[in-house]
């Protein structure tokens, strides 16, 4: 069951993830500092996915490719801002 969610979580947030970085290459942030379009936000939910006790070796290894991709969507941002 946990690993059902954190497919889940983990998958939706990849979606929002993507949708930036396309955003990003669009040059379109308008809204950006909304906190579901800054980066820090998807961090810190996926921080809480991974603080779970039973959080899964995959689920840690994608978190992991997507908090690095935040890392870049937020250098873009503060480049751009």
């Amino acid at each position: 069951m946990a690993d059902d969610h954190e497919h889940q979580e983990l998958s939706h947030i990849r979606m929002i993830v993507i949708k930036l970085e396309r955003l990003m290459q669009d040059d379109d942030m308008v809204g950006g500092k909304t906190p579901v379009i800054q980066p820090e936000y998807r961090r810190n939910r996926i921080n809480a996915l991974l603080a779970a006790p039973t959080v899964s070796k995959a689920a840690v290894v994608h978190a992991s490719a997507l908090l690095a991709q935040l890392d870049g969507i937020a250098d873009a941002l503060k480049k751009s801002g």
